[in-house]
């Protein structure tokens, strides 16, 4: 019998692996692919954006918002930055506070690990989908789909939640723990992009810095800031990502959700006005699509000049682009989870179920969400260092 069993090899599975093995535990880690670390390779377009400098609480969500805030301040970014460095892994700041491995290589991140966990004598099986959990005696009792059986006197479970079901995280876990009490809020695509009713495809590819607002039943919700990218279905990049929890929320309870673009956020609306009529006297001989170039990518230039009739709705356009939100994107192309397992039984300071003693719940398979630009990674370290810690 193993001290500690741990379902998933992931990000957060193998952190706990390696934590747990380092205080003297005997450990198995369990994955259902033919290799551990899959979704790693794929974060920060595939170089691995580890965490962030300006971590706090309030880049996570749930529906408690504070459950994060104990595991967050026991194992903080000054944490992550010392467990890697003890891997033999520096790490290199970009912009807005993202976290890299100095290599720029995500599989620099999944080979250190792995050769941690060979040197730690964790013991590994991959090809293993765990379809049974159940308490015996002391203990557990872990059996897979192709009949093996394994025992440990503890379980973590770090299966992750759906989002990205080709790199193992499809939800067949959550059953796992809803048979054994544990309630489920309902999953939800988060940091994704958006679809929106008439798309402007001829933007197809164009970007642009400037803020994006989300409203819900025309209530202003959250607006964020970073480069937007144009899509042939609507509209991507980090702060559309940032808003997409809301509007799945939105959409799936049959809401209104809108996007308003601000595509010049260092002006009032008045103050794009004011400097219109400015560049109209000054410039006389920039006239119908020329006008706004040099100002916005040229497309987009085109796009919001034939929806204004005269320079003060031009002002409001470039103010407040509205968009209708007509859904998000699938699973598939979804970064990560909003919902998952309810937080309220499960002890924010151990992440041990306050259901069954000895089974622990850890990463994105709770209902705890972050921003995007490295919080979710952080999450998954910081819940892994609280279970290991207290087993």
């Amino acid at each position: 019998m193993y001290d500690t069993a741990i379902i998933g090899g992931g990000a957060s599975g193998l952190a706990a692996a390696i934590m747990a093995a380092r205080r003297g535990k005997s450990v198995l880690l369990l994955e259902r692919l033919p290799r551990v670390g899959k979704k790693i390779l794929s974060t920060g377009n595939g170089r691995c954006n580890i965490t962030n400098a300006q971590i706090s609480p309030e880049n996570y969500h749930g529906t408690d918002a504070s459950f994060s805030k104990e595991a967050l301040s026991k194992f903080p970014v000054s944490e992550t930055m010392a467990f890697f460095a003890s891997l033999g892994l520096p790490l290199w700041e970009g912009e807005n506070g993202k976290l890299y491995p100095k290599s720029l290589q995500a599989t620099s991140v999944l080979d250190l690990m792995r050769l941690e966990l060979t040197r730690l004598g964790v013991a590994e099986t991959v090809d293993t989908n765990i379809v049974s959990l159940s308490k015996k005696g002391d203990g557990f009792l872990l059996k897979s789909e192709d009949g093996r059986s394994f025992s440990s006197k503890n379980v973590i479970c770090a299966f992750g939640g759906k989002a990205a079901p080709s790199m193992g995280t499809d939800g067949a876990g959550y059953s796992l723990l809803t048979k054994m009490g544990h309630k489920l809020i309902k999953p939800l695509p988060s940091l994704c992009q958006l679809k929106t009713e008439n798309p402007m495809r001829a933007l197809k590819g164009v970007k642009h810095e400037g803020e994006a607002a989300i409203y819900i039943d025309g209530k202003a919700v959250r607006t964020t800031k970073g480069e937007i990218l144009f899509t042939d279905y609507g509209i991507s990049g980090p702060p559309v990502f940032n808003l997409s929890r809301m509007a799945s929320e939105g959409i799936s309870t049959g809401r209104k959700v809108t996007v308003s673009l601000n595509l010049m956020p260092e002006y009032t609306e008045d103050g794009i006005f004011a400097m219109l009529r400015k560049r109209r006297q000054a410039l006389p001989h920039l006239d119908g699509e020329s006008f706004l170039y040099g100002m916005l990518p040229k497309l987009l230039g085109r796009e919001v000049l034939k929806r204004a009739k005269n320079d003060r709705e031009l002002a409001y356009l470039l103010h407040s682009f509205p968009l209708t939100v007509s859904g998000v994107m699938p699973w598939a192309n979804a970064q990560v989870t909003a919902g998952g397992i309810d937080t309220k039984d499960v002890n924010p300071q151990t992440m041990e179920s306050r259901l069954v003693p000895g089974l622990y719940l850890i990463g994105e398979l709770l209902d705890v969400d972050g921003d995007c630009g490295g919080y979710n990674l952080q999450w998954a370290w910081s819940s892994a260092y609280m279970a290991a810690n207290a087993i």
